[in-house]
């Protein structure tokens, strides 16, 4: 059966200033390349794969999902780590999810389908559990190329 765990491949930061944020991985952690895309005018992400995982920096401004706000560190260099991501291999393990989801009784704050529907997300708030969120999606399609530039540190 599927659990709430299975293909964990993202850990998901909140910054208060990417460039900072990414310069302060580079010399703490050595995590040098990073792509950088502006997903809305109230949101920025960097992201950069480490060996099969994948790191990801979201800076938020106004206007951005209140599931974030919590999460902006002081400090502009600093990251907080707000979400696990989780991708999900096929149409009846999305379902699954959905269902063990629901079953449990955990709120979806976020939730929908981006490009013609080949891009599937859902955050959890598994924070009475876990701290953070949960981020599951579920690529097919051209969807399941938008990680292709991201870079290997």
């Amino acid at each position: 059966m599927t659990t709430l765990f299975d293909g964990f491949y993202q850990m998901g930061f909140v910054a208060r200033d990417l460039d900072r944020a990414t310069q302060a991985l580079g010399e703490s952690h050595g995590i040098h390349r990073f792509r950088r895309k502006q997903a809305s005018a109230a949101m920025e992400s960097a992201h950069a794969w480490i060996g099969s995982m994948m790191i990801e920096l979201i800076a938020v401004r106004p206007g951005a999902p209140d599931i974030y706000e919590a999460y902006i560190p002081d400090d502009p260099a600093a990251v907080r780590l707000h979400h696990h991501g989780f991708r999900v291999a096929d149409g009846a393990a999305w379902d699954a999810i959905n269902r063990r989801v629901a079953q449990a009784g955990y709120a979806t704050p976020m939730k929908g389908a981006v490009m013609d529907g080949q891009l599937n997300y859902l955050y959890v708030d598994t924070r009475p559990v876990t701290g953070i969120y949960n981020e599951y999606v579920y690529l097919t399609g051209a969807a399941t190329s938008i990680y292709d530039d991201v870079p290997h540190n």
